[in-house]
């Protein structure tokens, strides 16, 4: 998936470091309701990064594809 082209390169920037902090986050959580919080934000980041409308379903723990370039080899 690529990012909206609406956005700027820094707010890109700025979502992708926002998601990788619930990532943290989402390894020290234990409390269920902590966890459903940060989940339901990175969810909402990811929509704005990728364009994903809100009619469009996506389970709470939704990540997109990793990158071809990024992704941890078999």
């Amino acid at each position: 998936m690529t990012p909206d082209p609406k956005l700027t390169p820094e707010q890109v920037a700025r979502v992708s470091a926002e998601i990788l902090k619930c990532q943290r986050l989402l390894r020290r959580l234990w409390h269920d309701d902590s966890r459903r919080q940060v989940l339901a934000r990175r969810r909402t980041l990811y929509r704005i990064l990728y364009a994903i409308p809100q009619g469009v379903p996506l389970p709470i723990d939704w990540q997109p594809a990793p990158h071809p370039q990024t992704a941890p080899e078999s």
